[in-house]
């Protein structure tokens, strides 16, 4: 099992809460404010004695990766030499199946990077930001042919990168989201397979292989 840097990823999404957070966001009410979100995304992530749990859907099954991909939302063998380039793959592709401006995705995604590397360690990264156009949460899983410098705390360069874009009227929907991918992808055994995967719909396969049902 891998364990993540919890202190890291806590600060990534206090972040992107707070980034979140303008005179044109729902966010700015009194019943839902940043620190609000983040509370909750950190909570449902399951930040309990050091320990992550993820969250449980009304079914008692832990919800997965799974719920928010389809396999036109997998890349795989994708060629990057750098966090921007990657972000511009993703963007692009988010683009295709939205019908938003990539330009203006590939913005909001680099605006939230500069506040702080979203990387989690251990070769993966997720990417995260809110549009202001989309009515639900989209996540795009990249599978990178080599890995690339994403300013991880660890150190280590990045090959697996999961975007997640999410509705600005609902802010903290694509940070749980964020929570669940992290939790998706903390085992190494399943990032092992991820690396393997030669199509989008065996990489798909290696999340439903996962188990993730509640104890």
């Amino acid at each position: 099992m891998r364990w993540f840097n919890i202190a890291g990823f806590g600060k990534s999404i206090l972040a992107s809460a707070l980034a979140s957070k303008s005179r044109d966001s729902r966010l700015d009410s009194p019943s839902s404010t940043s620190y609000t979100c983040a509370a909750l995304a950190m909570h449902g992530f399951g930040f309990q004695s050091g320990r992550c749990t993820g969250f449980i859907h009304s079914t008692g099954l832990f919800m997965s990766i799974i719920y928010y991909l389809t396999a036109d939302q997998i890349m795989v063998g994708v060629a990057s030499s750098s966090k921007k380039q990657v972000i511009e793959q993703l963007a692009e592709r988010t683009a295709e199946l939205t019908g938003l401006c990539q330009r203006s995705l590939f913005d909001i995604v680099m605006r939230r990077e500069r506040l702080g590397s979203t990387a989690i360690g251990g070769g993966i990264a997720i990417p995260h930001a809110v549009h202001h156009d989309l009515t639900r949460t989209i996540a795009i899983i990249a599978v990178l042919t080599d890995p690339v410098d994403f300013d991880a705390q660890d150190r280590k360069p990045v090959d697996i990168v999961c975007l997640v874009i999410g509705p600005q009227n609902a802010d903290s929907d694509h940070l749980k989201c964020v929570s669940i991918v992290a939790r998706s992808l903390r085992e190494v055994a399943t990032c092992d397979q991820l690396r393997a995967a030669k199509t989008p719909t065996e990489l798909l396969g290696c999340f439903g292989n996962a188990g993730d049902v509640a104890a």
